[in-house]
């Protein structure tokens, strides 16, 4: 499993139009499972999830009830998706590093 330890993401809200930009995160990633670790108001959060093909993930995290997706193209190091957390949603982009 490839470890990303420094890369930064970045949310959108919907709901409020809250954005917080280069947030650190850890990514690992392999062909078949993706995992994704930050810090979030003092909480570890963690979204773990499966590959569904061709650089594609559908991921889940049941302590903040929350599902996710994540896309990439091949050779890329930018991870984009959406996600929802019990009413919230938005989207999100990982750049690894």
């Amino acid at each position: 499993m490839l470890l990303w330890s420094n890369s930064k993401m970045s949310t959108l809200y919907y709901s409020d139009e809250f954005a917080s930009e280069n947030y650190p995160c850890e990514v690992k990633m392999d062909e078949n499972e993706i995992i994704v670790e930050y810090e979030q108001d003092d909480e570890y959060v963690q979204y773990r999830g499966k590959s569904i093909g061709n650089g594609h993930f559908e991921l889940h995290c049941p302590d903040k009830n929350g599902r996710a997706s994540l896309h990439m193209f091949p050779n890329s190091t930018i991870l984009e998706g959406s996600w929802v957390e019990d009413t919230f949603r938005g989207m999100w982009k990982i750049n690894l590093a």
